[in-house]
């Protein structure tokens, strides 16, 4: 995309801050499964920052906003679709990073015992997402059957409660498809195909019908304000790739200022 949209950038930068803010608190409050003497040292400033993680974690704050922001950055994913000059290209792209993601989580699980796994997360729904509106597309371009099947596969996800699902404690193949379908959960992220896939879809009808000029609607509030998260709107994938290893490291830094171990 030659000339960029701003408020697209503004709203996937602002998306992804908040989701590397949640993954953040999601580590921090998982600091007594990390370290085997958490308890023990009993640090008042890593005591706290578990204990504000947990509020987070347990809040209404991240019950009402986070499928909110979810949503925004996946419509807008969405829309970002029809400027694409080959969504193909871009969906295998996520679909590697989705492998290597599985990769490494996982095998870091198994080796150290860490609940960090992620079978099928956003990446990997984002890239599934991408090609299967692809694929659709090209059996049917027209923007009504697309809005319809997008609602039906939201509707499907709000049937089965899509964000109270229970979540698998041990893995097996036969786990697999459910989790990917989105009817069970597994790991540290999580999200199935209904129905956030069908946001994807419904983004791409927004995008042909509101940005077919590839033009931004808002061209008078664009400023100096935004662009930090217009930066980090041109860069979530590799923000995506990268936060979560840096985040590792910083709680792993810190646990050991603060005197924790692993064992």
């Amino acid at each position: 995309m030659k000339s960029r949209v701003w408020e697209l950038d503004f709203l996937r930068g602002l998306s992804i801050i908040l989701m590397v803010f949640d993954h953040l608190m999601y580590d921090l409050k998982s600091l007594p499964y990390w370290f085997a003497d958490f308890r023990d040292v009993n640090h008042p400033i890593g005591n706290w920052l578990q204990e504000a993680a947990v509020w987070y974690w347990n809040s209404w704050l991240r019950a009402d906003f986070h499928f909110v922001f979810v949503s925004i950055f996946l419509l807008v994913s969405g829309i970002s679709f029809t400027f694409s000059r080959s969504n193909w290209i871009r969906g295998m792209k996520f679909t590697l990073v989705a492998v290597l993601i599985s990769v490494v989580t996982m095998g870091v699980e198994m080796l150290y015992g860490l609940d960090i796994g992620i079978i099928f997360g956003i990446i990997h729904m984002f890239a599934v997402g991408t090609l299967l509106t692809l694929l659709v597309r090209k059996i049917w371009n027209n923007d009504v059957f697309i809005l319809i099947l997008g609602v039906a596969i939201v509707a499907y996800g709000v049937s089965f409660h899509f964000w109270d699902v229970p979540y698998y404690a041990n893995l097996s193949w036969e786990a697999i498809p459910k989790i990917i379908i989105g009817i069970r959960g597994y790991g540290a992220d999580h999200f199935g195909i209904f129905p956030y896939v069908g946001m994807i879809m419904i983004g791409t009808v927004i995008g042909n019908i509101f940005y077919k000029d590839k033009k931004s609607l808002l061209p008078k509030w664009d400023g100096k304000w935004n662009r930090p998260f217009q930066a980090a709107g041109r860069y979530t994938l590799w923000i995506f790739v990268v936060h979560q290893p840096v985040i590792m490291l910083l709680v792993v830094i810190l646990g050991t200022i603060f005197g924790y171990h692993f064992e």
